[in-house]
């Protein structure tokens, strides 16, 4: 029988949950940060998949806007961390800010020719790294010089920044999401590029806050593109909710809209989903329409189980397996024997490979998304519970 009402749940990609639980301190730190635009901030956010990353992304784009910092958003794919299309993309996110900028009341009447200068600049950019040309415009002499990344991305945010305190705007935030495809390649200039160029424009005391996200092998490749990137991040880490919070984000849209849950439903949901956000967002989904009468039971938990896992099985963990090669997938089956975690040494173990042997197959699952680094020897799954499918998953 259906519910009283439509549900309350919201499971599903960067989309806001009906209880924002235990996000609070990050929103507020945030908040600080906008408030001092002369004091040099960038921030890291990161976490397992599900976790809420993108969702907390877009308030902080919310806060910023409300707070009239021009905001810079993008998602990043593969496609996007080829160095050729990273400088592309980049500059042109920089255009964009400074159209914006040149549509300014104030600098329209104070410094039209700066904003005209840098758009100016921006169309006739040319960059060159390795045997690759970007963005050069069909008016600029084929025997001008050509720069490097680092010095354009360089010149133009500062030209940007200058636009931003002439204007009524605080400052500019360049936001990327799935930030962890971006790393750094022999004889390329991504990462690099951009944290030396973001660092010199702060140390200018230009207002510029550049805020990453993304899973957790993206802190691996910022600390290889540059030594100091742990110096220039205020990192966010997201996990699952905490008690009480973890209960909230099951209880309260149901009692906003009148349901309760039997206490033993909630406490066999928190042991199930672990406070995982989007796992506790389908429990309360399924569980939802899939009950009836004003209190939700155990009997309905048990009747139900079989849909949820069904569910996570042939969408969210399917679809995360698909990506492994054969090979790969041996190596997180050897993974799942131990739960969600393993070491390096029992993975050489059950899969008779030394480690020199071993170790690409690891990096290419980290940068697929299926698994971290946890800690020096240890590797884990990016999703919670991934183990557990793999374990009754048949072969």
């Amino acid at each position: 029988m259906a519910p009283f009402a439509p549900s309350p749940y919201r499971p599903g990609m960067g989309l806001d949950p009906p209880y924002l639980g235990d996000r609070d301190i990050q929103i507020e730190r945030f908040r600080t940060f906008l408030a001092e635009p002369g004091v040099p901030r960038n921030l890291l956010v990161t976490g397992l998949r599900g976790v809420g990353k993108t969702v907390l992304l877009r308030h902080y784009s919310d806060e910023a806007e409300s707070s009239n910092w021009l905001v810079i958003s993008r998602e990043f794919s593969d496609a996007d961390a080829q160095p050729d299309v990273f400088a592309r993309t980049l500059l042109t996110d920089l255009t964009r800010l400074a159209r914006r900028l040149s549509m300014s009341a104030r600098i329209k009447s104070a410094a039209a020719a700066v904003a005209q200068s840098v758009l100016e600049s921006l169309g006739s950019l040319s960059v060159s790294y390795g045997e690759i040309k970007v963005a050069v415009s069909a008016g600029r002499q084929a025997t001008a010089k050509l720069n490097r990344l680092d010095d354009d991305l360089r010149d133009v945010m500062m030209q940007v920044g200058d636009l931003c305190l002439r204007s009524e705007h605080p400052g500019f935030i360049l936001r990327y999401d799935e930030f962890q495809v971006v790393r750094e390649r022999r004889g390329w200039m991504t990462l690099s590029a951009l944290l030396s160029s973001v660092a010199a424009v702060q140390q200018a005391e230009i207002p510029i806050m550049l805020i990453l996200c993304g899973l957790p092998p993206m802190r691996e490749n910022l600390a290889r593109s540059k030594s100091y990137s742990e110096r220039m991040f205020f990192t966010e880490e997201l996990g699952n909710l905490r008690p009480p919070e973890d209960r909230a984000a099951l209880i309260d849209p149901a009692a906003r809209l009148n349901r309760r849950y039997e206490d033993e439903v909630v406490e066999l949901a928190m042991q199930e989903t672990m406070g995982y956000p989007f796992f506790i967002q389908l429990y309360g989904d399924i569980l939802w329409r899939g009950s009836s009468g004003t209190t939700i039971t155990r009997a309905d938990l048990q009747r139900l189980r079989p849909d949820i896992l069904d569910v996570l099985d042939r969408g969210f963990f399917e679809a995360r397996f698909v990506r492994a090669s054969t090979e790969e997938r041996r190596i997180l089956r050897f993974i799942a024997v131990d739960g969600e975690s393993t070491t390096v040494d029992q993975l050489q173990r059950r899969s008779g490979r030394q480690n020199n042997q071993l170790q690409p197959h690891l990096s290419a699952l980290v940068q697929k998304g299926l698994i971290y680094r946890a800690s020096r020897g240890h590797v884990a799954f990016t999703a919670p519970m991934f183990g557990a499918f793999l374990r009754r998953r048949p072969e």
